[in-house]
């Protein structure tokens, strides 16, 4: 039984085998949604049972004293959580999880992931103006990583393991399984490939699946029947899409002003945003928490135009702040939040400045949302497709695509402004997009590129051996002990110099042949693992002025399975099929 299971986990942990990627992929999309349906039960347990609200949204509802105290004593309990955690095991939310897939494989630590779990639910239950989203896409990550760590995945497909992860998680906050898949491969993997889909599309059928099960078939938002009444409204739609780009670069230039704050220290940062926080709840409490009920009744054009207006502003300022500080929540909700509000207020505007223009206020709040999630996150075809599961109405594909097209060129083309991930981790500085050859090799494992016609090698050779070895007809010998390679030729010349000396001298020579004395073209290797990338071998290489590695089985044995040149991984990209 043991060794059947051996054999399974090598099946799919060093091996091309799709299906059991895919099986994985299941099992890991099953297992983050379990985590994320806990992470969803923390937070609304409390409400349920302790306060005296109906929901986790409904903060408007406590008294002031007890909206001030959850403010503060989430932000004190948070403050002493981090001071206690090594800087380095701080990274938590989108970001984090974006700079391990671009700089650690897709290898997100168990530790950061305990962290977001706790912080999250303290800073929502506290009342922080923040989302879920961002965190449940870590902890979603961050599960199905596990997983491909603990069978030995390898690293291109460790990444596809932890971007199914993703699609689970957005899969199952807001039951878009579309959404999910499209948010998982446009803004963590950075990539569209037939090998992806199929194991992402799985895992976000496994996370809406869990999410029915436990939380109903309602998607995150109550989104009345809305539809675009007559093409005069194209102009509008137009000049909500111009707006909403105008917001979406206003609150990423907001991130990006906050980011000065960042030299300051800890309780001073996250302690001004939570005075700023109660500060304007006194004023309009519905800024606190996830907002999902204000979301809902902006759809239903139950919020009117002024508190729209003071949420929208609130909204942009707090949400952009805890952004920009690192606070441990999420910024995507609070992103819908301002689309709906944006939307909802530019509807109300049409019905009072052209009574005799009918709009729907859901719409054009429908409408904002999927804008600024567009332009802000730079994911509008993940916008597009949760704006029609949201909505369960394609006619409301064209006036969504015009308006995210809109928002999105006002943010990258008039702005000149990144995604406001990139922004949060330094415009480029500690964050860098793949360029396509790089997303080529980090896909393609060092397998497909090694040569495996060689011969291990200890460093001395009796001439009977080397003789046996040479007649496998290696390409090269690899002495494993120096950490070089050398090709047969200079073997078989040591051989033939050998005999011409024992007929010159009459006597026959049984001395082992010194590898590393006799005159060879020899290269130095280093060692590299089976589940590496082509990336990985490049980056390797490039680290020790290296033209070669020997590619090693990461198991007790050690056993050498190939090796591999920078001429063989230049040779695969240049010949290699198209359309992987």
């Amino acid at each position: 039984m043991k060794r059947l299971r051996q054999q399974w986990l090598s099946l799919i942990s060093l091996s091309d085998n799709q299906i059991g990627l895919a099986l994985l992929s299941l099992l890991a999309g099953l297992a983050s949604a379990l985590v994320i349906t806990l992470f969803r039960l923390a937070i609304e347990f409390p409400f349920a049972t302790l306060l005296p609200v109906a929901n986790s949204d409904d903060f408007e509802n406590l008294s002031e004293t007890a909206r001030i105290a959850l403010l503060c004593g989430g932000s004190l309990l948070l403050i002493v959580i981090f001071y206690l955690v090594k800087p380095e095991r701080r990274g938590v939310g989108v970001t984090h999880v974006l700079q391990r897939m671009e700089s650690h494989q897709g290898y997100l630590p168990q530790s950061n992931i305990v962290l977001q779990w706790f912080a999250a639910v303290i800073a929502i239950i506290s009342g922080h103006s923040v989302g879920r989203e961002g965190p449940a896409i870590h902890l979603g990550a961050g599960t199905a990583s596990q997983i491909g760590q603990s069978v030995g995945l390898a690293h291109h497909r460790l990444r596809i393991i932890a971007g199914a992860g993703v699609a689970s998680a957005i899969s199952a906050s807001f039951n878009t399984p579309m959404a999910g898949v499209i948010f998982a491969m446009e803004v963590v993997l950075l990539e569209y490939n037939i090998r992806g889909f199929i194991p992402i599309i799985l895992a976000s059928v496994a996370g809406a699946i869990v999410s029915e099960a436990v939380f109903g078939a309602q998607t995150a938002f109550a989104v009345p029947g809305v539809d675009m009444n007559s093409l005069l409204e194209i102009p509008y739609i137009l000049a909500l899409g111009i707006i909403g780009g105008i917001v979406a670069s206003g609150f990423i230039l907001l991130v990006r002003f906050f980011q000065r704050l960042n030299p300051l220290p800890l309780w001073l940062k996250w302690g001004g945003l939570t005075a700023v926080t109660v500060a304007i709840s006194l004023y309009l409490p519905q800024v606190m928490g996830i907002g999902y009920d204000t979301v809902n009744d902006a759809l239903a054009g139950k919020v009117v135009m002024g508190t729209l207006f003071g949420l929208l502003l609130a909204k942009l300022v707090l949400a952009a702040w805890a952004a920009a500080v690192g606070f441990p929540a999420g910024l995507i909700g609070p992103t819908l939040f301002i689309g709906a509000a944006l939307g909802g207020l530019l509807g109300q505007l049409s019905a009072w400045w052209l009574p005799q223009y009918p709009v729907s206020v859901g719409f054009y709040a429908l409408l904002g949302m999927a804008a600024l999630m567009g332009a802000v996150l730079r994911a509008p075809l993940a916008a597009l497709v949760a704006l029609l599961e949201l909505s369960a109405n394609p006619n409301i594909i064209m006036p969504g695509m015009l308006t995210i097209v809109i928002a999105s060129l006002v943010v990258s083309e008039i702005f000149r402004l990144p995604s406001v991930f990139e922004v949060q981790l330094g415009g480029g500085h500690n964050y860098q997009q793949p360029d396509p050859v790089q997303q080529m090799l980090r896909n393609t494992w060092v397998a497909e590129a090694m040569e495996q016609s060689f011969v291990s090698a200890s460093r001395q050779l009796s001439p009977e051996a080397a003789g046996f070895i040479l007649q496998r007809e290696p390409e090269w010998l690899l002495l494993e002990e120096e950490n070089v390679i050398l090709p047969p030729a200079a073997v078989a010349e040591a051989l033939s110099l050998r005999k011409e000396q024992e007929e010159e001298n009459g006597e026959r020579n049984d001395d082992d042949i010194d590898l590393i004395a006799i005159p060879a073209d020899r290269q130095q290797v280093e060692r590299i693992s089976l589940k590496a990338n082509l990336q990985d071998a490049l980056d390797l290489m490039q680290q020790h002025h290296l033209q070669w590695l020997a590619v090693y089985r990461d198991d007790q044995s050690s056993r050498c399975v190939g090796i591999v040149s920078r001429t063989h991984i230049e040779h695969f990209y240049h010949y290699q099929p198209r359309g992987r």
